[in-house]
């Protein structure tokens, strides 16, 4: 079974699909306590769900791009079934995930959103190095960056990981801590094919 925390219409916030209307499917419960995490309801399971139960929902909204989210959501080990089942059915998933959980089990056509994360998490070293072998240059490699250690500190995990061309580079600048033109400039400084993300759903006031 699936424990849901919530499931919304609403668009991707962040890359690689930003802006797109999506259904959200928000997985309850993580293994991290992130100091600046923005979900700390996450472990709030409103319903249990079988796979085939959550993917019928999720089909019944027409929606084609869904987004799965925790939380942690490969925590639970039907999360694979359940994107299997959404792939099969001619959507499109976007898997958001810490980094911190093995990535063999995700289904091929997954498009995956993987955090490293930075020092002002209070994870940082989380990262599972072999999680670099399931990653495509679709998929997209995101630090969360909430001061100037954190970028020199992503930036010194980008060259050692030698991340260039292996997945999309996002820099996200943590909500309410560090001003996104700071992080832009230093992003510039660095001539890296780095991508700055900003969180639109928080612009606009949605989930």
């Amino acid at each position: 079974m699936i424990p849901l925390n919530e499931m919304v219409e609403t668009f991707f916030g962040e890359l690689p699909e930003v802006g797109k209307p999506c259904v959200l499917v928000r997985i309850a419960g993580c293994n991290l306590a992130c100091d600046y995490c923005d979900t700390s309801d996450n472990e709030i399971v409103r319903e249990w769900l079988s796979a085939k139960d959550l993917a019928d929902r999720i089909l019944a909204t027409e929606r084609k791009n869904v987004m799965i989210t925790g939380g942690e959501p490969l925590l639970c080990a039907r999360t694979a079934e359940l994107i299997d089942m959404l792939l099969n059915s001619d959507h499109s998933v976007v898997l958001e995930t810490n980094g911190s959980i093995p990535l063999s089990c995700v289904p091929d056509g997954t498009i995956k959103s993987v955090d490293i994360k930075t020092p002002s998490s209070g994870h940082a070293g989380c990262f599972l190095e072999s999680n670099l072998n399931y990653i495509r240059p679709t998929d997209t490699v995101k630090f969360v960056v909430g001061n100037r250690q954190d970028f020199d500190w992503s930036i010194a995990e980008i060259e050692r990981l030698d991340l260039i061309g292996c997945a999309e580079i996002v820099f996200s600048p943590v909500w309410g801590k560090l001003e996104p033109a700071a992080l832009a400039e230093w992003i510039l400084k660095t001539k890296m094919p780095i991508r700055l993300s900003i969180q639109i759903h928080k612009i606009i006031g949605i989930k």
